[in-house]
């Protein structure tokens, strides 16, 4: 990292089942040869216990229950980011009010979202699948309901990956283009 850049955090969001941690483990792949301090959180492993058992139990979180695991999201990626020069997370960020106080958590890093998107259908589809995590195919609703799309272009640093109708392959190249050029 050159003093003239600022430290950088790329944060994969999107519901539950958009493959946030898959395409983290892509990135890693991809850009640990060019940047070997490049890091991954899972930021579903940042969730306090009360969290995990409300979710475990199909209860879907607040506003209230998300503050906390915000600023751990916020404080872990801002610190490894400014040791490292840039760190990837993963984090829900369903709400801009959510991307804003991560932002304002930690101002002297530039946050990038990218938004992995897909429609409920496909959403459950994947959910459907999926074995051994807290998050419930019966909670995809509420997290439909909080979601709150960027508006690219108006909302600083936000990106949508669209992922309907498309191949792993296809939406791998597509974010690890976007992410590359973010890394410069």
């Amino acid at each position: 990292m050159t003093t003239q850049q600022r430290p950088k955090v790329l944060v994969l969001a999107g519901t539950a089942g958009t493959g946030k941690s898959t395409i983290a483990e892509v990135l890693l792949k991809t850009y640990r040869p060019n940047h070997p301090n490049l890091e991954f959180v899972e930021g579903d492993d940042l969730h306090p216990p009360a969290n995990v058992e409300k979710m475990s139990r199909g209860i879907p979180l607040g506003d209230e229950d998300r503050w906390g695991w915000l600023q751990s999201i916020a404080d872990t990626s801002g610190a490894n980011a400014t040791k490292d020069g840039i760190t990837v997370i993963s984090c829900s960020s369903l709400k801009k009010k959510y991307r804003d106080f991560i932002r304002d958590a930690w101002p002297s890093c530039d946050f990038h979202f990218i938004f992995l998107y897909a429609s409920k259908i496909e959403i459950l589809r994947r959910l459907k699948q999926r074995m051994g995590h807290f998050m419930k195919e019966n909670m995809m609703e509420s997290q439909f309901k909080d979601l709150e799309l960027p508006v690219v272009g108006e909302e600083k640093n936000c990106y949508i990956v669209k992922l309907d109708g498309k191949t792993f392959p296809q939406i791998e190249n597509e974010v690890v283009e976007l992410c590359g050029e973010l890394m410069q």
